[in-house]
């Protein structure tokens, strides 16, 4: 919880202030994550800030939540072409992903549990960035990824706007998916990935995971020979 808290405070989730007049707040809780690897070990625990989205209200705490997902025949097909043409797989995972979504409405919220500040039980938290459980969180995240991506130079798909794409004049091709905080990027330019993995680096806590192994219950296995899909 120490290490969610210090992550919260380092990204400027929110500040302490009074509670307006004629403004609500939010509740919030803790909840525990068992995090499972590929082969169904263990591969962390996880405790994660979460509002407690019921307590919100349509037109004065939040909007529009609509957030698009990629499908999975999109994703599949993703896949489909990087083993026609033995390109390379590459997964990143962004750290706290939805921490990194602006939010367009105020929002108050209740100080965590059991991090309530010493002397000022009496303030809120006036939410600058989204949080889990925010009804307004996976749309306020893809914006931000959406924008980040787009200042790169890629193209969102018309079909598919979980799918960005970049073609150059040389016949150099970078085509990425993004499943909620998930990325899997495939390319025929080395060079331009690796300019795309450091623009992610600059914008977001990222972790790059190598070579893609598992994703979303497809299991990927890549060698010299092609890619095998299962």
């Amino acid at each position: 919880m120490v290490d969610e808290l210090s992550a919260l405070h380092s990204s400027n989730t929110w500040d302490l202030v009074p509670l307006p007049p004629g403004k609500t707040t939010v509740g919030c809780r803790w909840i525990y994550i068992v995090k499972v690897g590929p082969d169904g070990n263990i591969d962390r625990l996880k405790a994660r800030l979460v509002v407690k989205e019921y307590t919100q209200i349509y037109g004065l705490d939040y909007g529009d939540t609509f957030s698009p997902v990629a499908k999975m025949s999109s994703i599949r097909l993703f896949l489909s072409i990087a083993a026609i043409h033995h390109w390379p797989l590459y997964q990143l995972d962004i750290k706290n992903a939805f921490l990194h979504g602006e939010l367009q409405e105020e929002v108050y919220m209740k100080q965590p549990p059991g991090f309530v500040a010493q002397g000022e039980s009496n303030l809120v938290c006036c939410l600058r960035r989204s949080l889990y459980g925010l009804k307004q969180s996976p749309r306020a995240w893809f914006g931000r990824f959406s924008s980040a991506v787009l200042q790169f130079g890629m193209a969102r798909s018309e079909a598919n706007h979980s799918v960005f794409y970049s073609h150059s004049s040389s016949d150099k091709c970078i085509y990425l998916v993004v499943y909620v905080d998930d990325i899997v990027i495939t390319e025929n330019d080395q060079k331009g990935i690796q300019r795309l993995k450091q623009h992610l680096f600059h914008h977001f806590q990222t972790k790059d995971l190598g070579k893609l192994k598992y994703f979303l219950g497809i299991e990927v296995a890549q060698s010299r020979q092609g890619i095998l899909i299962s």
